[in-house]
């Protein structure tokens, strides 16, 4: 099925972006045409105005003077592009008309015309304006030399400022943007709005550095502090386990320490990983089905007194499925997510599937309300309104793993009730193919 929509977001995230410098100049070139624009509009309709009374002012004192030289019984003294017309010399386009002032075709061309009587019969006055026309287009040809002109000058002068006013922002977006140090912003100097820009750019990135490598150092620091007395804890656990041999109530209770010791010691090992860069740890494969079932024994305590029933399900081509990611970090992932399921399912089933690329964890448990499950993944956020037995982090953890060894989790809610976890794991990179052999080497060549 088509999606247009997806297809138009994806037409724009290809389309080549915007620059500032780009915008600045398109905002110059606007402003030039807007404002030689509306130049060129007055200067056409003050032309023409110009024209018009020029014309009409000519005929007039034509029409005057001819009337005045009549009566003085002198020959019309007329310019050249002025005729006179009488009686029947007048055209038939010009005949009928009454005494004023017109611009009507004659000989497929317009002229200006005027109509008089004021010598009995009336006479027609007669102006082809040619001059005026070749001052006109001449006024016209200057205009739009005039308004290339300005174009060109506006582009020149955008191109200047947008250079002047971009290259500081350019030159700060570009520290931003490859992670400079905060000192080494440009502009910090400047005592302008890119300075003040500048300024509030290194401070906010030295805060928000100082916060990580808080949290960085801390969750590490914890982490490490705690292996040893955790050590000591496994180590005495094992002793006691020893020492209590015959004692079967006893020996159960001293493995359970036993095994408490070491899932802390692994989920400490995880967090100490889990504060690093995910380049710096490594990512060796890891194969997911054993990971299952050993998470599955880890939370099957959480099921004792519950009519539940926890299986695990293996597509044919996923059993032997390998992810690469630490042990240790995919085991918290998965382990939150069948503990979460475990503990907030009273009777039904808890069933795990291992896919083509995800896990699908789904219970019939009390399920997630519609109001919190935008937020499910937030730090703190309790399913349970009492909060018992759950601090509201378990999925939040499982939500960091997942983005640090760039894989997905989603929630969903089965029609049936409960709950569905998808974990879907990062796709395997495509193989590199190998370099073309030289045609003339030989697999014997030394």
């Amino acid at each position: 099925m088509r999606d247009d929509g997806g297809e138009v977001r994806r037409a724009r995230s290809t389309a080549a972006p915007t620059t500032l410098r780009t915008r600045v100049a398109a905002a110059f070139l606007l402003l030039t045409l807007l404002v030689c624009g509306a130049f060129a509009v007055a200067a056409v309709r003050i032309a023409s105005s110009i024209e018009d009374r020029l014309i009409d002012q000519r005929l007039s004192r034509t029409a005057d003077e001819l009337v005045a030289r009549e009566r003085q019984g002198l020959p019309p003294d007329l310019p050249p592009s002025v005729t006179l017309y009488r009686g029947a010399e007048i055209p038939a386009s010009l005949r009928g008309q009454p005494a004023g002032k017109y611009t009507l075709p004659q000989d497929g061309v317009e002229v200006n015309v005027l109509v008089r009587d004021d010598l009995g019969a009336p006479f027609v006055l007669t102006d082809r304006d040619e001059d005026f026309a070749k001052i006109e287009a001449g006024v016209y040809g200057l205009l739009g030399l005039a308004f290339v002109c300005c174009l060109g000058l506006a582009l020149l002068l955008a191109q200047l400022t947008a250079s002047r006013i971009v290259a500081p922002v350019t030159a700060l977006a570009r520290a931003v943007e490859t992670g400079a140090a905060p000192r080494e912003y440009p502009l910090q100097e400047s005592t302008d709005e890119l300075g003040v820009l500048s300024r509030a750019f290194a401070a906010k990135t030295e805060a928000q550095q100082r916060y990580l490598d808080r949290e960085r150092w801390f969750t590490g620091d914890v982490s490490h502090e705690l292996r040893t007395p955790l050590a000591v804890m496994l180590g005495a656990a094992e002793v006691l386990k020893a020492r209590l041999h015959g004692r079967d109530d006893m020996v159960e209770l001293a493995e359970r320490i036993r095994r408490t010791a070491a899932d802390t010691s692994e989920r400490v090992v995880a967090m100490l990983l889990l504060s690093r860069d995910p380049a710096s740890i490594g990512a060796p494969p890891t194969a997911v089905l054993p990971l299952l079932r050993q998470e599955m024994d880890r939370c099957r305590p959480l099921l004792r007194g519950k009519d539940v029933e926890m299986t695990l399900h293996a597509d044919p081509d996923a059993a032997a499925l390998e992810v690469p990611a630490r042990p240790e970090l995919a085991a918290i992932a998965v382990g939150n997510l069948i503990r979460n399921a475990c503990q907030f399912t009273e009777q039904g089933r808890v069933d795990i599937r291992l896919e083509a690329g995800r896990v699908v964890i789904e219970d019939t448990g009390i399920g997630i309300p519609p109001a919190v499950r935008d937020r499910i993944f937030d730090r703190f956020m309790q399913v349970d309104p009492a909060g018992a037995g759950s601090a509201g982090l378990g999925l939040a953890i499982v939500k960091r793993v997942a983005e640090h060894l760039d894989w997905t989790v989603s929630l969903e809610a089965p029609a049936r009730g409960g709950t569905r976890f998808v974990l879907s794991f990062a796709p395997a990179p495509a193989p590199t193919a190998p370099p073309p052999r030289d045609p003339g080497d030989s697999p014997h060549s030394s």
